[in-house]
């Protein structure tokens, strides 16, 4: 049986053991560092609530389970401890993405980090979210007896909503509902695409089973606000890596690597289509560390995207890559944000010395100069520009720098003699190069542009 028939067969499974007694929701809290509370029961092998201490918790829906873990705010991710996050505000964000609907009314404290766990990766009835994972910054309780007068403290928690059978969907939705219209704003990585219209779509095909669901879970709306990493993080970062996934976001940003525990996205499906067949949780285990590590590392991943669209010059502790300093500037510059763009720029021209990349800083530069009609810097950029062309090696010819001192002694400056001889600087330069990377139609378009250049300039006497 394929794995979509066993799927389709999901509402139809029950569990074969007696369930936990359902008490009300107050989960048992592991903070990290500081171990596990101990357990009550004797383990017993393959048992969830062994492998993974949490509650079983009881709404007018049902129950479901969920593990709880509190993160002190001291806690390293990456180079900077979790805390650093709540320095910033989500409007950095807003300008670079104004369909978020991010505004200064909110702040990161009013920020629930949420990330699903599905059946598959797809859409439709037969996909559920069988585990939610939801973070937020949390108040613990002072200790009156420790000190009196101290405020509580405040701790990054994640808790982890988990259906041990289809039969628990409308409890977990209700009891995640529930938690959800206590914040202001939702941040996920690619959520935006799969995990909010996959959790939208769940709440909808369970309002006829559910009525209170009906009106439920407003902060997945569209329209409300919801800082998606993944846009940010690839308008930043594409250009230099291969890959924007979360977990090569936390090797190459944040510097750290996921610890054995771990498990490929692409086998969770399966894990939990094993555990329904037969009860044994013994890999689940490692379903709820993956699911928590992404969120805790969107935290850190959110604290380093604040720095660096507010033009902080470094990450992880180390200076801002070059090919990172050209996409911060074109992100400045999309804005409108010219000066922060041309900084950005010449940033990156001084750190792409050699690079194939520095052309593209070179060309962006100067036609940001160009079009605010700086002509003298734009010159003085693009001769620049030649002196490092035989550093840098391209897959094709290039005679913009040639081609843009043509036009500049022509039009600015009326030198028609040195827009002949730019012009023929470019003709030479494209006639040298091997056949493949030739261009008839540009060769065409120089050698008009050199003969009407020298008809323009002055008969010279006999």
């Amino acid at each position: 049986m394929s794995t979509l028939d066993r799927l389709r067969r999901l509402h139809q499974l029950r569990p074969q053991r007696t369930q936990p007694e359902a008490v009300p929701f107050a989960p048992v809290q592991r903070q990290v560092g500081f171990g596990a509370l101990p357990e009550s029961r004797t383990p017993r092998a393959g048992l969830l609530e062994a492998l993974v201490p949490g509650q079983v918790i009881e709404n007018r829906n049902g129950t479901c389970y969920v593990v709880t873990e509190r993160y002190p705010l001291h806690i390293y991710r990456g180079d900077q401890p979790l805390a650093h996050l709540l320095d910033h505000h989500p409007t950095t964000f807003a300008a670079f993405h104004p369909t978020f609907g991010l505004h200064d009314a909110i702040d990161f404290r009013q920020a629930v980090f949420l990330d699903t766990e599905t059946t598959g990766l797809g859409g439709g009835a037969g996909v559920y979210c069988f585990m939610v994972g939801v973070g937020i910054f949390e108040s613990g309780v002072a200790d009156p007896l420790v000190a009196p007068a101290a405020p509580a403290s405040v701790d990054f928690v994640v808790r982890q909503f988990f259906m041990r059978h289809p039969g628990e969907e409308g409890a977990l939705l209700f009891a995640l509902a529930e938690l959800l219209d206590g914040y202001g704003m939702s941040v996920t990585f690619n959520g935006r695409t799969f995990d909010l219209p996959l959790l939208r779509a769940r709440l909808r095909q369970n309002q006829h089973m559910y009525p209170e669901l009906r009106g439920s879970g407003q902060l997945l709306h569209p329209d409300r606000p919801h800082l998606d990493l993944l846009h940010p993080a690839r308008r930043l970062w594409k250009r230099r890596l291969q890959s924007c996934r979360l977990i090569n976001l936390e090797a190459e940003i944040l510097g750290m690597q996921r610890g054995e525990d771990d498990v490929p996205g692409a086998l969770i499906p399966q894990l939990y289509t094993d555990y329904l067949h037969s009860g044994n949780a013994g890999e689940l285990s490692r379903v709820f560390y993956h699911n928590r590590e992404d969120i805790v590392s969107m935290v850190a991943l959110a604290a380093q995207l604040s720095r660096l669209y507010q033009g902080s010059a470094t990450t992880s502790g180390t200076p801002l890559h070059g090919l990172d300093w050209f996409s911060l500037g074109r992100c400045h510059e999309d804005r409108g944000q010219l000066v922060e763009a041309e900084r950005a720029y010449n940033e990156a021209i001084a750190r792409l010395h050699g690079n194939a990349a520095q052309a593209d800083a070179f060309r962006q530069l100067g036609q940001l100069l160009k079009r605010q009609q700086r002509w003298p810097e734009a010159a003085a950029l693009w001769q620049q520009w030649l002196t490092t062309i035989a550093t840098i090696t391209v897959a094709t010819i290039d005679t913009t720098p040639y081609e843009e001192l043509a036009k500049y002694c022509e039009w600015q400056c009326k030198d028609f003699e040195q827009a002949a001889m730019w012009t023929g600087w470019a003709l030479h330069t494209l006639r040298a190069a091997p056949l493949w990377q030739q261009s008839s139609a540009q060769i065409a378009d120089l050698e008009h542009r050199l003969v009407r250049l020298q008809r323009k300039q002055p008969a010279i006497p006999e």
